[in-house]
């Protein structure tokens, strides 16, 4: 995660980097599933990987203040833009050094943990740890959506061996997505999902490709997990 913390960096603050609208597969996570099958769109949310915290806001925006956000992520210099925005209560958003405990860092305990594409860069020891103590912070009946990389993922890159981390180098592609080299930690199949996000309970499970337009990208299949306490 030392890798992505520099990659990241460099992306926040020299190239622009950061979604503007909320990603289309946690559009449909809340109308379909937090909304219509399940009736939780109020309570207290972490965003784990928040980055500018568009898809908080959106969470906010879409239930009328419902919910109540949190965030943490890696990045230094996402703390200015937080306090920039009147949306966000920056009091409620922190910079963590990479694979740190996060089990003291809130007063409040969580009702929704949305970790979208943030998990699959910890190694296998702190990934296993972080997922204890996100359930050791919600609340009985909390929610949990988070994204994995499938195994399928960037199947056009250069990639190396698996380390002993459980983490694999995907090698930089100049005419890619990809800017540089990141350690990423792939996911074989959804019976190793339900696996690593154990001890939730898991309750709908399935993929999404990011919009591919060429052909020299290969696939870029990820795996979403949601579980309940």
């Amino acid at each position: 995660m030392d890798n992505s913390l520099s990659a990241y960096t460099q992306k926040y603050e020299k190239e622009g980097y950061g979604l503007q609208y909320p990603d289309g597969h946690v559009i449909r996570f809340y109308e379909r599933i937090l909304k219509y099958k399940l009736n939780k769109t109020s309570g207290n949310l972490l965003d784990f990987g928040c980055g500018n915290g568009v898809h908080s806001k959106y969470l906010q925006d879409i239930t009328g203040g419902g919910y109540k956000a949190y965030g943490l992520d890696i990045v230094p210099s996402l703390k200015e833009i937080w306090e920039r925005d009147p949306k966000l209560n920056s009091n409620n958003f922190h910079v963590i050094t990479p694979n740190s405990s996060i089990k003291n860092l809130f007063n409040v305990k969580m009702d929704l943990i949305l970790a979208n594409q943030s998990l699959y860069y910890l190694p296998f020891e702190s990934f296993k740890h972080t997922v204890q103590e996100l359930y050791d912070i919600c609340n009985e009946g909390a929610i949990i959506f988070a994204t994995m990389m499938s195994d399928k993922g960037y199947s056009m890159y250069e990639r190396g061996e698996i380390m002993e981390n459980g983490l694999c180098e995907v090698k930089e592609c100049p005419s890619g997505r990809l800017s540089g080299s990141s350690f990423i930690r792939f996911t074989k199949d959804i019976e190793e999902l339900k696996e690593d996000f154990k001890p939730f309970k898991p309750l709908f499970w399935g993929d999404y490709e990011l919009i591919n337009l060429y052909n020299f990208e290969g696939s870029v299949q990820h795996f979403i997990y949601i579980g309940q306490k």
